[in-house]
């Protein structure tokens, strides 16, 4: 996204807590004729956020374009207790986006010019309700033989929708446009890895292999599989983005292949409300 701004012309601002990194973008950005900036941040700490925008107010004059990009995966199971993964998740995933609203919303609500801003949640955001038929949960002998652990990336991403659905409202009619943006599987980003090798020691430090597979599960075998239908690149992704702020689109999907997995859950919300409007015939 960060190359692409800068393809139409924006200063791209690539902030993240490893500066190295972030300089690597910034300078091919830079050698490809484009403008950009690296700056260090951590978007779990406010005062961080406070500083990058203070920062981008006074040599840039200000924000056009906010992404809310930041995501992480954490070991995070509820079939036997665990915190700190929790806790760096929801620390990452929603509050960095919770951060860097209350920080920079007021000050693009204040300029004189169009802005937007785009939370990026997931695929999994949107999606659920796959072992469910009919409303109905099976019920069995069958014990569980490994925890699946993508329990903290699901919540967090639901509660993005969440909270980017109900902005969408509150900034209706003002200068500040909102997008939701929920990817499926992309090429090259590299979450899995960093997530396990760079998780913070307050939070349990970088994640065993036993962890990392208890989080992912099987993932990068369906992803594979998935590959051979279809294959996105980061570079589509920010194209949609583009698109999406220039037409004022609020949901981003990447994958229109996936569109049957959200209607599997629709179906069984709506299965839900035909058990309700039953609901005096069986009392």
């Amino acid at each position: 996204m960060a190359e692409r701004f800068s393809q139409e012309g924006m200063t791209a601002v690539i902030a993240d807590n490893r500066l190295a990194e972030a300089k690597q973008v910034a300078n091919q950005i830079q050698r490809n004729g484009g403008r950009a900036v690296a700056i260090e941040v951590d978007v779990t700490q406010r005062e961080s956020v406070i500083s990058l925008a203070d920062r981008v107010d006074r040599e840039l004059g200000g924000t056009s374009v906010l992404v809310n990009n930041a995501g992480v995966v954490s070991y995070s199971p509820l079939l036997r207790p665990e915190e700190r993964g929790w806790l760096w998740i929801i620390d990452v995933n929603l509050l960095g986006v919770v951060h860097g609203l209350q920080t920079f919303l007021p000050r693009m609500l204040a300029s004189a010019q169009e802005c937007h801003v785009v939370n990026t949640s997931s695929f999994a955001g949107v999606v659920g309700a796959a072992a469910i038929e009919g409303n109905r949960v099976r019920i069995g002998t069958r014990v569980p033989e490994e925890p699946v652990a993508m329990y903290g990336y699901m919540a967090t991403k639901h509660a993005v929708v969440a909270l980017s659905e109900t902005l969408a409202g509150e900034l209706s009619g003002t200068r500040v446009g909102v997008s939701l943006l929920c990817p499926s599987h992309h090429e090259n980003t590299g979450i899995f890895e960093n997530s396990a090798r760079y998780r913070p020691d307050a939070f349990g430090g970088p994640m065993t292999s036993e962890e990392l597979r208890a989080t992912v599960g099987d993932h990068e075998r369906r992803s594979s599989e998935a590959r051979l239908a279809f294959t996105r690149y980061p570079s589509e992704c920010a194209a949609r983005v583009v698109r999406a702020i220039r037409e004022h689109h609020f949901y981003i999907f990447t994958h229109p292949e996936s569109r049957a997995a959200v209607e599997k859950r629709f179906a069984e919300i709506r299965a839900g409300f035909d058990d309700a409007s039953l609901f005096g015939e069986h009392v």
